[in-house]
Formats: structure tokens, C-alpha cells, sequence
């Protein structure tokens, strides 16, 4: 069905207590017998022969995988050998050549190494249906290659009663609105309440914008969208973080950006708001590029 080439893509192993990272590498395609050099592929294919019914092919299930292969030193093969050996659960992330992000969970398989040149290659495949889990909003693959960072997730109410599906909530009370397909978020006796959603890339100094489609907002105290970045696990915050003031009565698309430095590894995206605010929105993407367009991942 389709093979595409990334730019660039990161592994994360998120650590269960603490702020740092169990595990995290980048690998980027770089000249050919440098150090380092390595080839990202993201592969999605008919699982099986597709079932012909009235002249129709029906695709039951597909092959999704990331494969990745280059020259590696001695260090980074024995960090991929532990996470394949041990079954470690990673987060992979990476940007591809049309400005496509990726997102994906999964583990990493181990491939063939060549000691006398120090190739390798790994990849990470999963057979899934396609689309996304009606339940939980998640795309059945685990995995989201897409204009838009945050369509791992459909934008529909998640298995927390009254959330959108991905995102975190800290204080305040979220009501999802199926009718608009509207998050609804309010706050009230509470100094200040947050959605956020968080995305591990391969930060290289590039320009990530946030933006938020606005349906209705009522502010008293003052709410703001906001676009930041960590160095580890959520802790230590690199970079000039943005934020976008939510105007009283805003119908407008909102767009947060900065420019993420090298030495960030995750980007959290948020909405914020004081108390007794009251805000609607939906549609919300992270993406590469400045003219908002919201895209989810069907495939």
C-alpha cells in the first residue's frame, strides 16, 4: 500500500517514576559511510490476500512497521540490543520528508548485525485492523503518520468519561460535547486547571506549531494556549516556550509556536485556564507547518 522514508526519528523509553528517560537516541539520515548513518522506513501493507466479494477488495487487517537500518557504533548497537532483549515498551517519533510526523508505541525487534562494518538494522511491526478503537480513540496500530502530531488519537471522547481521548487533565471539569464534537473545559474555585497532551520527537531546531480551533470562551481570570519543551521526562524545561492569549468570546484558531531546540525530547502541548474561565474548542493539531489544517490518520 504505501512505503515512506523519514527524515529523522527518535526512541524514548518513558521511565515509570522520575524525570529521566530510561532510554533515548535519534537517528537521522546523514552522507553515506559517516558515522552514524541510517535509513528510516515506515512500511503499511495488506496483512493477507485481501477477500474478493462483487468485484470488491476487502482489506481485513494491515502490516504496519518501522524499519530502520544504518552503520552504528559499538554503544548505540548494545542500547538497541538491551531494549530488544529485555521487551521494553518505547515511544518512537520522528519527522518525515514531506513534514509528516510520526508517533508511534510499540517495542523494537532486533535484525541482522554485521560486527566487521557495524550494520544493523531493527524494526517494530504490528498487524492491525486500521482506523481508530471506538472505545478508547486510539489508532488500532498504535502508531500515527500524519500532518497532524496529535491524530494518534481520534478527536472524539476517550475512555475518561467527558475527555477528549490522549489528553490529561488537572483540575477543572472537562465535558465532551458530542453533538459539536467540543471539548468543554471549566473551572471553578479553583485557582487553575490544564488539558495537555505530550509528543516525543527528534527536536532538531525546527518550528512546531500548536493550534487550537476556538468555539466559545467566557474568561474572567485569564486562559492561554501554550507550546513547551523538556529536556528529560516533563521536569526541565529548554527553549522559549509560547503561549496565545484566549480573548473573551474567541471563535478564532489559536496557534502557539517555537522553534524546539536540539536539546529537547518531548514537546508538551496544553489549554489553560483561571478560574471561573469557561472555554469550548476542537480540532486542535500539532504540525509542522504554519496554516492550520486539521487531518486525522485513517489508514
Amino acid at each position: 500500500m504505501s512505503r515512506s522514508q523519514l527524515e529523522k526519528i527518535s526512541i524514548a523509553e518513558i521511565p515509570d517514576s522520575g524525570t529521566t528517560f530510561d532510554y533515548y537516541n535519534t537517528f537521522s539520515v546523514v552522507q553515506e559511510g559517516s558515522d552514524e548513518a541510517s535509513r528510516q522506513v515506515l512500511s503499511i501493507e495488506p496483512a493477507s490476500s485481501p477477500i474478493i466479494e462483487d468485484g470488491q477488495t476487502l482489506i481485513t487487517s494491515k502490516n504496519y512497521d518501522l524499519t530502520v537500518s544504518g552503520l552504528f557504533k559499538s554503544s548505540t548497537i548494545s542500547g538497541l540490543q538491551s531494549l530488544a532483549d529485555d521487551r521494553d515498551d518505547v515511544v518512537f517519533g520522528g519527522f518525515g520528508l514531506g513534514g509528516q510526523i510520526l508517533q508511534m508505541d510499540g517495542k523494537l525487534n532486533l535484525g541482522q548485525v554485521f560486527t566487521e562494518t557495524a550494520s544493523f538494522r531493527f524494526n517494530s511491526p504490528r498487524e492491525a485492523k486500521g482506523g481508530y478503537d471506538s472505545s478508547t480513540g486510539k489508532h488500532t496500530s498504535e502508531l500515527c503518520y500524519s500532518y497532524n502530531g496529535l491524530a494518534m488519537y481520534k478527536w472524539q471522547e476517550g475512555s475518561t468519561s467527558g475527555l477528549a481521548a490522549g489528553w490529561t487533565k488537572t483540575n477543572g471539569t472537562a465535558t465532551w460535547d458530542s453533538g459539536n464534537g467540543e471539548q468543554d473545559f471549566t473551572t471553578s474555585g479553583v485557582a487553575g486547571a490544564s488539558l495537555h497532551r505530550d509528543l516525543f520527537l527528534p527536536c532538531d531546531g525546527r518550528t512546531i506549531y500548536f493550534h487550537v480551533d476556538m468555539t466559545a470562551s467566557s474568561i474572567t481570570t485569564g486562559s492561554n494556549i501554550k507550546i513547551e519543551t523538556f529536556s528529560d521526562y516533563g521536569s526541565t524545561s529548554v527553549g522559549t516556550a509560547d503561549t496565545e492569549t484566549i480573548p473573551d468570546s474567541s471563535t478564532a484558531t489559536l496557534t502557539a509556536s517555537m522553534v524546539v531546540p536540539d536539546t529537547a525530547k518531548m514537546i508538551r502541548v496544553s489549554i489553560n485556564i483561571g478560574q471561573d474561565d469557561d472555554i469550548s474548542f476542537k480540532n486542535p493539531t500539532v504540525q509542522l507547518d504554519s496554516a492550520y489544517s486539521f487531518v486525522e490518520f485513517n489508514t
